[in-house]
């Protein structure tokens, strides 16, 4: 399901897939393996697993209305520097009102996996940040310092542990699911009204186990 959507979305933009390489700032640049058209494609360890920051992030989300993931791990404590990366990515493909396209390991209620002392969620709870403002989940974690890798990040970064990276993975599966809904699809829409007039209701995540199913989690 996850390749059919890439080729039906790829080919309403052209169909010509190629790399490029797009500016970041201070001279610096990012790769994009595949392109095409305001559609860009990776792989999790590509975005996550190497040095790559907020700004290469928001370059991104400039560039591109469409984003592919796949290979989406469980995410954890123990590759916590890749889950900041991740949750730094939600936060800029979030901002930028960008449509995101995930093939995971697990839903989405299990992808972040929680510590020794138990589940790090509880999905009854959640409240959409659209639905919640002023409340604990709207707390602009940019006043704090953004999250991204590179040793000089102040704020939340340097805290993240315990609690608030608890907050920060909450934070991150709220806007995961809101990002599939109906209301957050209307304003991709919205934004990028002449780049995807063509292309209606695409999901959000396409979980490997399901693939075969008729409308992905």
């Amino acid at each position: 399901m996850f390749e059919a959507m890439w080729h039906d979305i790829t080919n309403q933009t052209g169909g010509n897939i190629t790399a490029v390489t797009i500016p970041v700032m201070f001279g610096r640049s990012i790769e994009i393996p595949q392109s095409c058209s305001g559609v860009a494609r990776f792989d999790f360890e590509y975005l996550c697993g190497r040095p790559v920051g907020a700004a290469d992030y928001i370059a991104i989300a400039r560039n591109y209305h469409t984003i592919f993931i796949s290979d989406l791990p469980a995410m954890s404590m123990k590759i916590r520097d890749k889950a900041r990366r991740f949750i730094s990515l939600i936060d800029e493909m979030y901002n930028h009102h960008c449509r995101l396209i995930c093939l995971a390991t697990l839903p989405i209620d299990n992808l972040f996996q929680g510590t020794e002392e138990g589940p790090l969620f509880d999905l009854e709870s959640f409240q959409f940040e659209t639905e919640a403002e002023g409340s604990k989940l709207r707390r602009d974690v940019s006043a704090e310092g953004n999250i991204g890798a590179g040793p000089s990040t102040r704020g939340l970064v340097s805290m993240l542990s315990g609690q608030e990276e608890m907050f920060a993975f909450r934070r991150a599966i709220s806007r995961l699911i809101e990002m599939q809904t109906p209301l957050y699809l209307e304003r991709v829409q919205h934004v990028h009204s002449s780049a995807l007039r063509q292309q209606q209701g695409m999901p959000v995540l396409a979980k490997q186990s399901t693939v075969s199913q008729s409308a992905p989690l």
